[in-house]
């Protein structure tokens, strides 16, 4: 009866553990702390941000400030409105420039700041200046149409005149007189019969 209960407990205790292990990681995977920092919110308009994500980063000077709380898309302008979460100490003033980047050449995206010599912002401020994501998919295409248009121009001028040889040229080529002592065999003859008269 004892052994039974003692044993209940044990498995209990292990379960418990499992379960706040299991808890743990999911947070930690989920970039999600289980206890929040305090922040300030700002705000930046971007033109594409393709590929980022909430709780992404935000860095400055390659130093994680903060997060990305929501990504929505404004009624006003039709441009895409970050939520960003600035940690507490961390100035950011109203001439700084929030820009999407990418670790790597296909890592995750982030949003770094860069900071400049303006008044700092308080809750709910802007930033103005933006730099959108890189879109590997259309620098791809851009590449292709670039590409195309240089070899359909490029084809131009082989068959434009001024690239071959005109028909004057070779008129003009036909048309050069022989070079000294070979004349027209029929005017040496006709010559030669008026010596002889």
């Amino acid at each position: 009866m004892y052994a039974s209960r003692t044993t209940e407990f044990i498995v209990g205790i292990f379960g418990l553990v499992g379960i706040a292990a299991l808890s743990v990681l999911a947070f930690t995977l989920g970039r999600v702390p289980l206890v929040a920092p305090a922040h300030y919110t700002v705000y930046a308009m971007f033109d594409n941000v393709s590929g980022l994500k909430v709780n992404d980063a935000i860095q400055i000077a390659g130093v994680k400030v903060g997060k990305v709380s929501t990504i929505d898309l404004s009624q006003k302008n039709q441009r895409a409105r970050v939520t960003l979460q600035i940690h507490d100490g961390v100035t950011v003033d109203d001439q700084a420039i929030a820009s999407c980047k990418t670790s790597g050449i296909i890592g995750d995206k982030y949003v770094a700041i860069s900071i400049g010599g303006g008044d700092p912002l308080k809750e709910g401020g802007l930033i103005n200046q933006t730099e959108s994501c890189f879109v590997l998919e259309d620098a791809i295409a851009q590449l292709m149409n670039n590409t195309g248009s240089k070899g359909s121009s490029g084809g131009a001028p082989e068959s434009s005149p001024a690239a071959s040889p005109t028909t004057s040229n070779h008129k003009d080529s036909d048309s050069i007189g022989a070079p000294p002592g070979l004349s027209d065999p029929k005017g040496s003859s006709k010559s030669s019969e008026k010596g002889k008269k």
